[in-house]
């Protein structure tokens, strides 16, 4: 196996370093992200794997004054307080995917699409870990208002708002609990 093309993050960090310690950040601090990190992070999000390579995904990388916006959507009735000293956030839109005729004579397209979403997010999360970043995936947020601010058309879908920047100081790695491997899995091997 080739490793020598393995992202390494600010700290020379590798994938399980970013698997391990890949949380929601709800305590953000307000220094911006440099532009370079966040371009960084756009490229290995659309290097994730999409059903047919159809990639039905843009990204609206927001950070700097227009950031308002997002906030006072994500922000609805109350909610998702922590975001105000958030600096940046990637709007994840869902695009129609384009599937090979047979694909999508059999199956419903658009399914495929919100899992290939996910993926991509993903890869997002991930490579932010790896750089130095911390993340929080946000399902809920004032649609209407992000389609109107950032002139969605009607044809897209807003899946995802990622609060995306630097940890507040102190912030500190929570303990994960999650189901053990023989809770999650069933190996059937021979």
């Amino acid at each position: 196996m080739k490793t020598d093309n393995i992202i390494k993050g600010a700290n020379g960090h590798d994938f399980d370093f970013a698997v391990t310690n890949r949380q929601s950040c709800r305590s953000f601090s307000t220094k911006p992200v440099e532009k370079e990190l966040l371009s960084k992070l756009i490229s290995s999000t659309v290097s994730a794997p999409s059903a047919c390579n159809s990639q039905p995904w843009r990204f609206i990388v927001v950070q700097g004054e227009k950031a308002r916006l997002v906030k006072d959507a994500v922000q609805l009735d109350g909610r998702n307080k922590f975001t105000e000293d958030c600096p940046a956030f990637t709007i994840v839109v869902e695009q129609k995917a384009t599937l090979a005729k047979g694909v999508a004579i059999r199956f419903d397209q658009q399914k495929f699409a919100q899992i290939d979403i996910g993926i991509a997010t993903a890869f997002y999360t991930l490579t932010a870990t790896n750089i130095g970043l911390s993340t929080c995936i946000l399902g809920w947020f004032d649609e209407e208002k992000i389609n109107k601010d950032f002139n969605i058309s009607p044809d897209e879908k807003v899946r995802l708002v990622l609060a995306t920047g630097y940890a507040a100081d102190n912030y500190e790695l929570r303990n994960k609990v999650r189901k053990s491997v023989d809770e999650a899995a069933d190996f059937i091997c021979d």
